[in-house]
């Protein structure tokens, strides 16, 4: 099973624009937000019916944050998702991974644990750690963190057995949005209208795996056992 993430709603309009498109044209089964920026603006998304997860931020203007004051800041952004999405999040992942460091990741998976969200997985450790706490979590992430790696990740094409996530940061490029990643993100955007094309009308990349959200992956494979 594939599933495949548009990551940093919120961060700025133009990314934004280029999230929305995405899930248009159907290249995203899951969004994650960033609910504490001034351009997260749920009314769009809510109307797509995509499935919605929160993109937990633990530094920015703030500067870092560890031990209560990332509890507290957890809590922060957890409440400030219902009030703009009106339910729980769907499935906890981190900006940039913060959600994995050491300091952070217990408050993740407490969590997790409460509102009994899937947590994305960023290594075989960080995996194995929250599957003995009986935390859902993808078997596989694939995605690139910085611009200068290859746009389309070898493991789309043939994703192994199991829970594959794909992350991707679709967007138009605005450099005044600050982000080091601003250019990649009209590279992913391309790449997921091109892959949409082959499925439309060739055979999709990524063969005959299956194309979920993270709530139905989890589903399935509790059925199956």
């Amino acid at each position: 099973m594939l599933v495949i993430t548009g990551d940093d709603y919120g961060y700025w309009p133009s990314y934004n624009d280029g999230i929305l498109e995405a899930i248009e044209m159907g290249a995203l089964d899951c969004v994650s937000a960033m609910v504490e920026r001034e351009h997260c603006d749920p009314k769009p998304l809510l109307e797509t019916g995509v499935e919605i997860g929160l993109h937990i931020e633990f530094e920015g203007r703030w500067g870092p944050r560890s031990g209560a004051p990332a509890k507290t800041a957890l809590r922060v952004q957890l409440e400030r998702f219902g009030d703009l999405f009106g339910r729980w999040p769907s499935f906890l992942n981190g900006h940039k991974h913060c959600h994995a460091r050491p300091e952070l990741a217990t408050p993740v998976l407490q969590t997790a644990q409460q509102i009994g969200a899937p947590v994305r997985s960023v290594n075989p450790d960080h995996r194995q750690w929250l599957r003995e706490r009986n935390i859902d979590t993808p078997d596989l992430l694939i995605g690139r963190m910085e611009s200068k790696e290859p746009a389309e990740p070898a493991e789309v094409r043939n994703p192994p057995p199991g829970v594959t996530e794909w992350m991707v940061h679709p967007g138009h490029a605005d450099s005044d949005s600050g982000s080091s990643y601003d250019l990649a993100r009209q590279e992913d955007l391309a790449l997921l209208q091109k892959i949409m094309l082959r499925a439309r009308f060739d055979e999709p990349v990524w063969g005959d795996t299956r194309r979920v959200t993270m709530k139905e992956a989890f589903e399935q494979e509790r059925a199956e056992r």
